[in-house]
């Protein structure tokens, strides 16, 4: 597939780092926090209530990464996409750190590996695991 950079569709995000973890570069940085979970089913013998992930700040360094697209291949939500679109330009002198906005605004050119598109910035995640 023709690709120019990463698009990321911050909403299916779960901070899960498989990403990060799977990058032959290290060039992948995310942070997040967890707080309680408001969607999740009410059980009597629970002990505490359920939490949830949430994305701070996803960052991919331009300048280290190698366009393999392990980090594609390995978001079991759908969250990060081969975009059509040029990479913007780098925010100073020589930075090729790309955070949430900069790699979202890529979503409208990006498509999935079976050719459909991906979400948009505005829709909700997919709910959609890869298998």
């Amino acid at each position: 597939m023709k690709h120019s950079t990463i698009a990321l569709h911050p909403a299916s995000c779960t901070s899960c780092m498989l990403c990060v973890r799977e990058c032959p570069d290290w060039c992948i940085t995310i942070e997040a926090h967890s707080e309680p979970d408001p969607d999740a089913p009410e059980y009597s013998n629970s002990r505490r209530q359920a939490t949830k992930n949430v994305l701070d700040s996803f960052a991919i360094d331009f300048g280290q990464c190698m366009w393999c697209g392990i980090c594609i291949d390995v978001c079991p939500f759908d969250a990060l996409f081969w975009s059509d679109s040029p990479m913007p330009a780098g925010q100073g002198r020589g930075e090729l750190i790309y955070g949430i906005d900069a790699l979202a605004a890529s979503l409208p050119s990006a498509r999935r590996s079976d050719g459909s598109p991906a979400p948009q910035i505005d829709e909700p995640p997919s709910g959609r695991r890869k298998k």
